[in-house]
Parts: structure tokens; sequence; C-alpha cells
């Protein structure tokens, strides 16, 4: 009976017309995320008046050359890498470290503790008890509330458990005789293992930090100076258009938005291509056979 089944999902899977859906679904998809994504690009090369097109109107450098000039997007873009780089060093370490606790079958209340994070990762206390446990802890007003309360991100951690979990035990148990410890195992044996993984959960995490304007809204209240390149461009996008930094002058308000948005996501561009070779190892997790 069972052969059957795969017989049958074999001829589907063989099917000109399943691959034919399968593309014409893939190709739509594509254009859905590919094509608003021309449109900016092609408003940030366009002089003013040229919005909506997907090729540049009355091409100019004009609108990036503006951005470059503004101090305000440097400090900004300067803030977001340094949230991004130390967000991510921290809570990958802090993942990793609760990742190989959780991932022994002998760690107490391994069951109890694995339930908490599901619970947590599925149900958030909202907007209000958060703020109210950052202000208790003095971080308001500071680039640690930009860090610090999304440090621990639970579908990441499962992940890099998950992945420790299909890990040969045989690495530990000789790692074990030659006399190491709990932490010398992590940090020397494991955690080069993991590598791929590793890549992986930190191109997540660092994404995450990098596109994350809603703490710095909540947390950070006038403190313009520590304010994320993300928060700075959705204060510029939300700005009365008469009323712009004089860098700005006499340039469309669109098209320098366009130009913002374009170099904000350059950074992401650059790193994706040199993670891109870990994801099939590092997100098939379990996959590493003893």
């Amino acid at each position: 009976m069972k052969q059957k089944v795969m017989l049958k999902k074999r001829k589907i899977k063989d099917s000109p017309l399943f691959n034919a859906i399968n593309v014409t679904i893939l190709v739509i998809v594509s254009l859905v995320c590919v094509l608003p994504f021309l449109n900016v690009l092609a408003t940030s090369l366009s002089t003013a008046g040229n919005q909506i097109n997907f090729l540049p109107k009355g091409f100019t450098w004009g609108n990036f050359l503006a951005v470059f000039k503004n101090v305000g997007f440097w400090r900004a873009m300067g803030v977001s890498f340094l949230v991004v780089v130390c967000g991510t060093a921290l809570s990958v370490l802090v993942m990793f470290s609760a990742a190989y606790a959780l991932s022994k079958p002998d760690f107490p209340l391994r069951k109890g503790l694995m339930v908490f994070f599901i619970i947590v990762m599925i149900f958030s206390g909202g907007m209000v008890p958060n703020f109210i446990v950052v202000n208790a802890l003095g971080l308001t007003r500071s680039p640690l509330a930009l860090i610090l309360p999304s440090v621990v991100q639970v579908y990441n951690m499962i992940l890099i458990k998950s992945y420790l979990e299909g890990l040969p035990p045989e690495l530990e148990e000789s790692a074990k005789i030659d006399g190491a410890n709990n932490l010398q195992i992590m940090f020397k044996v494991l955690m080069p293992v993991s590598l791929p993984c590793i890549a992986s959960v930190s191109l997540f995490t660092a994404v995450t930090f990098w596109n994350n304007y809603t703490s710095a809204l909540i947390y950070l209240g006038t403190e313009e100076k520590w304010y994320p390149l993300s928060l700075f461009i959705l204060n510029y996008i939300q700005s009365d258009p008469d009323v712009l930094n004089p860098t700005f002058e006499n340039i469309q308000k669109a098209n320098i938005e366009s130009a913002m948005i374009i170099i904000s996501m350059l950074p992401i561009l650059i790193v994706y291509p040199f993670v891109l070779k870990f994801f099939t190892k590092g997100v098939t997790v379990g996959s590493v056979k003893g």
C-alpha cells in the first residue's frame, strides 16, 4: 500500500502539468517580491516627480549624493551597525549556551523549560509590560534597549538545539575522555562543527536587529543620537515635506526616501551571498548521522 502511494506521488511530481503549475507559482511569487524593489530602485535613480516606474526616468545620482551628505543618516547607520554586531554576537552566544543545555536529555527541568520557551515564543506580554520591565531596568534612552530585549529569539534557539541533537554523541564522549569540561566541549568541540547552523542563525538574528525599529520607537524617546537607521528613515518618511533637512533642498522627497531604502538594504544584500552556502546544511537540522 505504501509503495502504491509513493509511486502515485512520484508520478504527480514528474507530471508536466504539476511542474508547470509550480513554475508559474514561483514566477508570480518572484515578481511580487522583485517588482516593488525595482520600482524603489528606479525611483531612487530618477529625477524629481518620477516616482512610480520600473525604469529610471531622468537618470540621476543626485538622490544618493544628497543622502551621502546627510550627517544624521550616517550617524543612524553607525548605530545600526553597533546594534547588529553587538546584538548578534551576544544573542548567538546566549542562544547557543541555552540550546546546548536543553539538548541534553539528562538536563534538569528540560521539558518544563522547553514548554516555557515555546509559550513565550507564541504569546507575548504586550508592549506596555515590556516597556515597564525595560524602564525598571534603567535601559530606556540607551542603545542597550535595542539589544537586550531581543537577545533570546526562541525559534533560532530551537534551530540550534535541533542541530546539536543531530550531532554524533561520540564527539562529546571523546572530549570527556580527554578531560574536557562542559564549557570546553561547547566552545572548542561543538561550536566549530556547528558553524553552518551558527552562520544561518547569525544572519537571521542580524536581519532582525537591522530591521527592528519598534524597540527604538518605544524605548528611546527623544534620544535621537541613538536612533537606528530604520527609525531614522521612518521619521523622514513621516516628516512634513515642506520642512526638510537643508541637504535635501530642491529634491523630491519620495526620491530621497527610495535612495535611503536602497542604501539601507545594501549591507544585508552584501552579507547574504557569503552566508548562503551554509543555509542548506545549517537550517536542515538534525540531518547529521553518527
